[in-house]
């Protein structure tokens, strides 16, 4: 270090550059260290956004891979719909503005149609539920269900694959 110093002592000209060459590690070094926290933040949301996005279509895909093996009763119909609430309510309280990309493709995107997705879906099963009250479900009924169940699951399957997303045709359930 003291050659260093007095090499520089020596070259006065070439101090001034070292100088700034110092002032400006410096400042890159602030600026990193400011920014860091917020790139990470955002880096973390987006994570738990896509991890939202596969809470929901779990969700979808198990209760449509069940479904087919029994009759439903109103307490699975009901069952279902709170495991559907619980996802639709974590949606809810995610800052879905603060992801950095709003576009029509984003994941922000993902989240308000998988939303809206999810909340249909809770309002079949407790409509269902409460028109198969204190019976079992036919088969008619059930296959009714797992049919309008795979209908949304192909929606967030191709939504999320960047596929064609093709708007639902209701039918009367």
């Amino acid at each position: 270090m003291k050659d260093l110093t007095s090499w520089l002592e020596a070259h006065d000209k070439l101090a001034g550059w070292a100088q700034f060459l110092g002032a400006m590690l410096a400042l890159v070094v602030i600026y990193f260290t400011a920014f860091t926290p917020i790139w990470h933040r955002k880096r973390q949301l987006r994570k738990a956004a896509v991890r939202l996005l596969a809470n929901g279509y779990e969700v979808l895909e198990n209760y449509h891979r069940t479904t087919p093996n029994f009759l439903p009763v109103s307490l699975t119909l009901r069952g279902a719909a709170l495991s559907v609430g619980g996802v639709i309510e974590e949606i809810g309280r995610f800052p879905i503005y603060e992801l950095d990309d709003q576009g029509s493709r984003s994941v922000a995107r993902h989240l308000i149609a998988l939303n809206g997705n999810l909340a249909a879906t809770r309002l079949i099963l407790e409509d269902t539920a409460a028109n198969i009250e204190g019976r079992a479900a036919t088969e008619g009924e059930r296959d009714t269900l797992v049919e309008f169940l795979g209908e949304r699951l192909e929606f967030v399957r191709n939504m999320i694959a960047g596929g064609e997303m093709i708007r639902p045709e209701w039918q009367n359930l």
